[in-house]
């Protein structure tokens, strides 16, 4: 395969474990009770705009955004408000929620709801539509970012005045994390929907934006869907890029894709540069042409000894539980989302979210313990470094309590991939550190 794009020397290559890699995407059926977070975006929660005892109908909008960051939440069932409150979340944390459950009638008018959809709009009504009319909709779809970062999408595509003119969209389908095969496998099931949705975000940002899709060089047959699909689409290019950890990284996808570097502390839009997710352009089609607003999602569900094993779209505020059923006797660790940079969960309680991107079952072979010793010096975290830092030296001060020599050492631009311990003969707990003098440095 020629003109294989990557972002330098650095990174790693972690066994990529894609169990689930040719997996179809299956339906989840649509829960009776769903449990649904007001937080689902970075930045604000929104706030309930529904209380007990209200009826709702699929679709309708519980929780209304708080500024430009913050995104509103609809429920994917029909059902009545049981509660507005706290509530679990995988996390631990907890957070306000909204609990509805939908009774005999309500489920089966959702279910002849779906049967009776009908787009809203042709594909040359796509042209007409005006740049304001497209975020407008993408805003109150409460679409966020669904790579992990979950973004308000409108808010990312609404420039501040005086920033530099966006000349590329850069569409990430690397998906670079173990285990992870969702953005797979809709790109190998829906690729027309996902390069209309790209032609949607395009409209949005102007006639001269080229947009470049970049899929990591194994999903051989994603890249071939997605180049049959935008073939018609000239101002769209898919470009293949080398598997290597972290592709999917803004800074290291605008690299390879345009070769220009994103300054420390700078945001993609300071070279030109907005960048979206494959799973983001497909619920930017959802909500444009079927008027549908973000309620649900492609994940993954994945583990050697995971019976429940495999890609569904699953409604936002399903309990895990619905999903993985009983967990194996052999796991020892259940991770939100890859094992790179996924966070590890104390159970399965709470329900799906936005940005939930993948739930991993993993077993001790999966997740082998190490005994952590001294550092001995030996560089590897400081070559694998995808931000040029020295992590040795960051986890260090950072477990000293010496942040302003950490932040001197540019501690936050770590981007938390997870390379320094991956990389670690010594099996320090690098990055850990790191975040928490991140953290202390952002208090101060």
């Amino acid at each position: 395969m020629k003109n294989i794009m990557t972002f330098g020397r650095t990174g790693v290559h972690p066994p990529e474990m894609k169990l689930t890699a040719g997996s179809p995407i299956k339906d989840m059926p649509l829960p009776r009770r769903v449990e649904i977070s007001l937080a689902q975006s970075l930045g604000r929660p929104a706030e309930a705009v529904v209380k007990p005892g209200d009826h709702v109908s699929r679709f309708d909008l519980i929780g209304e955004a708080q500024g430009a960051v913050s995104a509103n939440v609809h429920t994917p069932i029909s059902g009545t408000v049981k509660s507005v409150g706290p509530i679990d979340t995988p996390d631990g944390h907890g957070a306000t929620g909204v609990i509805i459950e939908a009774s005999d009638a309500d489920h089966a008018c959702d279910l002849q709801s779906i049967c009776d959809a009908t787009p809203l709009i042709t594909p040359d009504g796509i042209g007409r539509l005006s740049p304001q009319e497209i975020t407008d909709t993408i805003r109150r779809a409460g679409i966020v970012g669904l790579g992990g970062a979950t973004f308000p999408t409108a808010t990312k595509l609404s420039p501040s005045p005086g920033s530099p003119r966006c000349e590329y969209l850069l569409i990430n389908g690397a998906e670079c994390e173990p285990y992870l095969t969702c953005d797979d496998a809709i790109m190998r099931e829906m690729p027309g929907e996902i390069i209309t949705g790209i032609e949607i975000i395009l409209r949005a940002l102007g006639d001269d934006v080229r947009c470049i899709v970049g899929i990591e060089d194994n999903k051989p047959q994603a890249i071939r869907e997605m180049t049959a699909a935008a073939r018609s689409h000239s101002r769209i290019t898919v470009m293949p890029t080398r598997t290597r950890y972290p592709q999917g990284g803004e800074k290291m996808l605008v690299k390879a894709l345009t070769g220009r570097t994103i300054a420390p502390g700078a945001l993609p839009i300071s070279e030109g540069v907005i960048i979206q997710n494959v799973a983001t352009a497909l619920a930017v089609y959802h909500a444009v042409v079927w008027g549908m607003p973000l309620v649900e999602r492609v994940m993954t569900v994945s583990g050697k000894d995971c019976q429940a094993a495999g890609n569904y779209r699953v409604p936002i505020g399903t309990p895990l539980k619905d999903i993985v059923g009983t967990l194996p006797d052999t796991t020892v660790r259940i991770v939100n989302g890859g094992t790179m940079m996924g966070r590890a969960l104390a159970g399965i309680q709470g329900s799906t979210a936005k940005g939930m991107s993948g739930l991993l079952l993993l077993n001790s072979q999966e997740t082998p313990l190490r005994d952590t010793t001294p550092c001995v010096r030996c560089g590897r975290c400081v070559e694998v470094c995808p931000m040029g830092l020295e992590p040795y030296l960051l986890a260090k001060l950072s477990q000293l309590g010496r942040i302003d020599d950490a932040a001197a050492r540019h501690v936050a631009d770590c981007m938390e991939c997870g390379c320094c311990s991956y990389s670690c003969m010594a099996g320090r707990r690098l990055v850990d550190w790191i975040k928490v003098g991140k953290s202390m440095a952002r208090q101060r």
